[in-house]
């Protein structure tokens, strides 16, 4: 494998500059195979042709190591972010090129010195890791974060910059008394978050010969599920030999087992609905009070106006074949309102309402390979929020959400409502 080399300045690419999806892997226990799932997820993403960047937030520096980038050759990198001394630099001059579309933002031992810092300068570090990444919109589609060995600050930093976690978990008998406490701790970060964080446990490391493993697997089915991934990373000699010559396992060994186990969770983990985290951001780092009143004014259409609708029909007509089987329109679920449209993966959809001041572009919804259709999920306060979906820049009602027309007549709205109940435990 070719040494990395250092990445020259780009321009940002054009077009519409989507939040990069952050996935954080994270676990406050060593040898659970953290790193190995980091590394692999992210080189097999560029492999299918992502524009990824793997962010190092362990000191340890093990992602470095692993990809066999010299130790003593990084400067900056993600100890550089964290200190605030890449503000205003490009993003590109403190990354490494590992591969075609392979980006890596390393660490250092310095960045341990970060995590000591406390008192009101720690709210402003905290930011710094999700300031960066919303600066690499446009050049990265997807970055995985790995964090280190510790729910610390770098830990919550990295929670706070990711719209996903994932959580490897051993399937041996400690590591489930361990997963057990983890959960509870990661469940403490996210409500200091003040927003949703959908995550999932891992199992890896896995045996598929061993009667214990099994046993294991089976208590995190029961314990867990739905927020275990249906899949398991067996244990594989190749993955050990991929990281002592500093590669990646499909890299390494292409099409072997190892890289197949890396491909379903891969392929599992971009049929999820992804959550919108600008949208998140918007109103959870709000304070409530404020929250409640941007909230009340922007409904009462004293911030923000929609944009002037377009007719339906052609909006229809720029729509794909509809499978009537889908849930489209907006839809409840538990990590929020799941807006799902039709659409072809050339077009470009987004939705725009009273949560995100009617921008057309703030709120974009992805492409689903697996659902065949576009999606975002936003969390919002219980409430009534009206919206419109944009295509290809042309906002309109939803059309599968449409406002019904009232007792004399009138034309549909212009807009289509969602209407967020309360929680049980809120009600």
């Amino acid at each position: 494998m070719a040494g990395p080399i250092r990445v020259a300045p780009k321009r940002l690419l054009s077009g519409l500059r989507a939040p990069v999806r952050t996935i954080a892997i994270v676990n406050q226990k060593g040898g659970c195979g953290k790193t190995t799932t980091a590394i692999n997820l992210a080189a097999l993403s560029a492999k299918r042709g992502s524009r990824t960047l793997l962010v190092d937030m362990d000191p340890q520096s093990h992602c470095a190591a692993g990809l066999g980038i010299p130790e003593e050759a990084i400067e900056g990198g993600s100890t550089s972010v964290m200190r605030g001394e890449a503000d205003g630099v490009d993003p590109t001059e403190i990354c490494w090129e590992i591969g075609h579309r392979f980006h890596v933002l390393p660490s250092t031992v310095l960045l341990s010195a970060v995590e000591a810092r406390s008192g009101d300068e720690t709210i402003e570090v905290q930011s710094r890791l999700g300031t960066f990444l919303a600066r690499c919109r446009g050049r990265f589609d997807i970055c995985f974060i790995d964090c280190p060995p510790a729910l610390g600050m770098l830990t919550f930093s990295a929670l706070r910059a990711a719209s996903e976690a994932i959580i490897p978990v051993e399937t041996g008998y400690f590591s489930l008394k361990g997963a057990r406490r983890q959960w509870s701790t990661i469940e403490a970060l996210v409500r200091r978050l003040g927003r949703p964080l959908p995550r999932w446990i891992v199992p890896t490391i896995h045996d598929p010969a061993s009667g214990l493993a099994a046993k294991i697997l089976e208590t995190l089915t029961q314990e867990f599920d739905p927020h275990l991934a249906p899949l398991v990373i067996r244990e594989h000699e190749s993955l050990r030999e991929a990281a002592s010559l500093g590669q990646p396992v499909c890299d390494f060994d292409p099409g072997g087992s190892a890289e197949r186990d890396f491909a379903a969770l891969l392929d599992w983990m971009d049929g999820l609905p992804q959550p919108e985290l600008g949208a998140a951001r918007s109103i959870a780092e709000v304070p409530a009070s404020r929250a409640g009143e941007i909230l009340s004014r922007l409904r009462t259409g004293q911030n923000g106006v929609p944009p002037p609708a377009q007719h339906l029909e052609p909006l229809h007509a720029k729509m794909a074949p509809v499978d009537q089987d889908r849930d489209y329109g907006a839809v409840m679920t538990t990590l929020g309102v799941r807006f799902r449209q039709p659409g072809r993966p050339d077009q470009i959809l987004a939705v725009c309402g009273d949560f995100n001041g009617w921008s057309t572009s703030a709120t974009p919804l992805r492409w689903n390979t697996a659902a065949n259709a576009f999606e975002a999920v936003v969390p919002l306060p219980p409430g009534t929020y009206r919206y419109q979906l944009v295509v290809d820049g042309r906002p309109g009602p939803d059309p599968f959400n449409e406002d019904a027309p009232d007792e004399t007549g009138q034309e549909r709205s212009a807009t289509s409502t969602v209407q967020v109940e309360p929680a049980p435990s809120e009600a």
